[in-house]
């Protein structure tokens, strides 16, 4: 597994040693390997900017499941492990994608590591979520706690939030079962929700006013510059954003539960079980 620390990954690892599956994931040495390393799988160093590295850390392995971080090089991040993999003899590999992948500059990065995995000639599956309600507490809580409300471009747009754990046990079938084999998976929550609607949820939660605040796309610029963030995902970022103000976020899809045989998590299930990140 290449990814084992991030949202899905964390959660996808922790299913598989649960359930008795031999695993390997790969960690940088500044990587904080504590949890993993408590689960009992194995640890192979690697890094995404070393080829010769990732076939080492794939070499004898069938099934890779990853996931690349958000970043200006993510296709060519990604094209290394897919060449990587086709070098170590690995049959298999489930990428952890995006939803609605043909609309924006993020997902076409998506979009184009798809295309070259199918030209690999290897078997594959693609999980391409909607927007993970974890992002929530990852990226809003703060201002949440400090200013009950948060802030964001989208309008009225909505979008149907999924739990990353939903996508963890997805990916959890497919690696484990069959016939998941050359298949994408639109994964979405069980209803599309707009900013306001989450708010109201939040605060019939937490029992706080909470609010959504929509904000030019300017200072939505602006701050999310302040913070350092490269050009090319702010400018990603804002396009995504004027997706879900359009409504093509807003699909549902039974997909999770077709596949697990349980229902998608609701935003409100969620919020309760995180409820604690949105008191302050």
């Amino acid at each position: 597994m290449i990814g084992a620390t991030g949202t899905t990954g964390k959660e996808l690892v922790k299913l598989l040693a649960k359930n008795g599956h031999k695993t390997r994931v790969t960690v940088r040495p500044t990587s904080k390997t504590s949890e993993l390393q408590a689960l009992g799988v194995e640890l192979v160093q690697a890094d995404l900017n070393d080829f010769d590295s990732l076939v080492n850390a794939m070499n004898g392995i069938q099934k890779v499941y990853f996931a690349t971080p958000l970043l200006p090089n993510m296709v060519e991040l990604s094209s290394s492990i897919v060449r990587a993999a086709k070098k170590a003899g690995v049959k298999h590999l489930v990428k952890l994608s995006g939803g609605g992948a043909e609309l924006d500059t993020l997902a076409k990065w998506h979009n184009a590591v798809e295309k070259e995995i199918e030209q690999s000639g290897m078997a594959y599956t693609f999980l391409r979520p909607n927007t993970f309600m974890q992002n929530l507490v990852k990226f809003n809580s703060h201002t949440i706690r400090e200013h009950g409300a948060f802030y964001a471009p989208h309008g009225d747009g909505k979008a149907a939030y999924i739990d990353s754990r939903d996508i963890a046990q997805v990916a959890y079938r497919v690696l484990t079962e069959e016939d998941h084999e050359n298949k994408a998976y639109y994964l979405s929550g069980p209803e599309a929700l707009s900013s306001a609607e989450i708010a109201e949820i939040l605060s019939s939660v937490t029992g706080k006013s909470i609010k959504y605040v929509d904000v030019p796309v300017e200072a939505a610029r602006a701050s999310m510059q302040k913070t350092g963030m490269p050009t090319e995902i702010v400018e990603g970022l804002l396009e995504h954003y004027q997706i879900m103000k359009l409504g093509h976020t807003a699909n549902v899809s039974n997909t999770v539960e077709e596949i697990t045989g349980h229902k998608a998590t609701s935003f409100e299930t969620f919020a309760k079980a995180n409820k604690e990140a949105f008191i302050g």
